[in-house]
């Protein structure tokens, strides 16, 4: 029989490889929308704190400074998959230390498992390859509630000053993340609830304390112009980017969760539900998922409120979700009784890594197969297929007299022979074909993309380009 260290090493080696193998390949297949943006930011960071000038490290005020840090060792890079490779994997490393902390948590199995789930999300996957800052956000978050709940259980000082870390991180990250800061104070309240005010004091101060100096060391501008960096933080709330664009209504979130949740969680959920591990509902961690259901479901609220939406702005609230599931998952693999509950979960496993394997390196694409049926004309699409588009176009006879208008034509201006212009030029009169993407969908009936939408919707499209299974592109012949 194999022994435990053997067993935990091949696991290891199993981690490793699901955590890189769906991220590292084929870097460069396309570029999203707003990587051009983010590697300029980087480029601009990078100078300036070569050069000393400290207080103009902020490039725009998301802020996204953890992207632009661990992004610089790759900004010399000429191709994409060079620029990309330090921040994807630094964001490998981060995913892994969440699993030692899920292991100190709930013990080896969880912590294996709950790696092994974040994984293979394949929403989380997706942008752990973009060169942008949602990713981070969502494991800096997770890193903070985490390493919140191994203090609250051991009480030693270097984990509450690892979640104030993490939390300073993640509001580095994006903007979103300083919601960790009430959340973190008032559960430190509630772990000591029945302490003395002093003590309760000087925990809420040690997390304050790593989250500022963390923010100090990370955005050293803070020292220069603190007033300063604030307000151009805060006047993102107020530009026309945050209330003005993609006002879909209350629910667009809950068809979020509906369309984007991957098999795991929701076999996860069966066995709850089922009550095939009835132990969860008494056991003393019930009330550690609770505090991380909460803080998801505030999550999504506060992005609710908010204007501008976009499926990947709830990302933190799926890898919670995963982090809960592999709490189950690792109760019911140690229960005999329950062999249905684990096959329920290996299935979906199975499903997981078969979908990723099927749609990589499009898993941007990655729809829930239960409800995909339903995702009509929802908006999806940030940049990828459209090198699916280039590829059939530049097929064709002499592409390089070929002027082509279309959707986030910015990313492959250089990649075509012919000419590419932006698509609301479609009508010029010049252009040989129109590609439209499926992104221009629900940009609200005063939009230029719905009008050019309603123009060609009763027109054939000579080429429709699928993305797992759903219609991502369509190229028209105009001339």
């Amino acid at each position: 029989m194999i022994n435990s260290r053997l067993y935990y090493t091949l696991l290891s080696i199993v981690l490793l490889a699901a955590i890189i193998l769906p991220r590292l390949p084929y870097q460069d297949r396309f570029v999203t929308a707003d990587e051009p943006r983010w590697q300029a930011n980087v480029a601009g960071f990078t100078t300036k704190l070569a050069t000393g000038r400290i207080g103009e490290l902020l490039q725009q005020p998301h802020p996204g400074i953890t992207t632009q840090w661990f992004a610089a060792p790759g900004i010399w890079q000429q191709s994409w998959a060079g620029k990309k490779l330090p921040l994807i994997i630094a964001q490998c490393v981060l995913l892994l230390f969440t699993g030692y902390l899920m292991r100190l948590l709930w013990g080896k199995p969880a912590g294996y498992i709950g790696t092994l789930f974040l994984a293979l999300n394949p929403f989380l996957i997706a942008h752990t390859r973009i060169y942008a800052m949602d990713a981070l956000l969502a494991i800096f978050l997770l890193i903070s509630i985490l390493a919140l709940l191994v203090w609250n259980k051991n009480k030693e000082t270097r984990y509450l000053v690892y979640a104030g870390t993490a939390g300073a991180l993640a509001f580095l990250s994006k903007l979103s993340g300083i919601i960790i800061v009430p959340y973190a104070l008032i559960a430190i309240y509630f772990f000591l609830r029945t302490s003395s005010p002093k003590i309760i004091a000087r925990a809420c101060g040690v997390w304050l304390a790593a989250f500022i100096i963390s923010s100090i060391i990370v955005l050293p501008s803070f020292i220069v112009r603190p007033l300063g960096v604030l307000g151009d933080m805060g006047s993102f709330f107020g530009s026309g980017d945050y209330t003005v664009l993609h006002q879909y209504g209350n629910l667009y979130y809950l068809q979020t969760l509906l369309f984007l949740t991957a098999p795991i969680p929701l076999a996860t959920l069966i066995c709850v539900i089922l009550g095939l591990d009835p132990g969860i509902h008494k056991n003393k961690q019930k009330k550690e998922l609770l505090l991380i259901l909460l803080f998801a479901a505030l999550f999504i609220i506060m992005m609710t409120i908010g204007a501008k939406k976009g499926d990947r702005y709830i990302l933190p609230a799926f890898v919670l979700f995963d982090v809960c599931a592999a709490y189950v998952a690792s109760r019911v693999v140690q229960k005999k009784k329950v062999a249905f509950a684990s096959v329920l979960v290996a299935a979906a496993v199975a499903l997981q890594v078969a979908t990723i394997i099927r749609i990589h390196p499009y898993e941007l694409a990655y729809v829930n197969p239960l409800t995909k049926h339903w995702i009509g004309n929802r908006q999806l699409g940030w940049g990828e297929g459209l090198d699916i588009a280039l590829e059939y176009l530049k097929a064709k006879p002499n592409p390089e007299n070929l002027k082509v208008a279309m959707y986030y034509s910015s990313q492959f201006e250089s990649k075509f022979p012919g000419e590419v212009v932006p698509l609301h030029q479609w009508d010029s009169g010049s252009n040989n074909y129109a590609v439209l993407y499926r992104a221009m969908y629900g940009r609200g009936e005063d939009a230029w993309e719905t009008d050019v939408l309603n123009h060609f919707k009763s027109k054939t499209p000579e080429k429709i380009i699928e993305l797992n299974g759903i219609p991502y592109i369509w190229i028209y012949r105009l001339r």
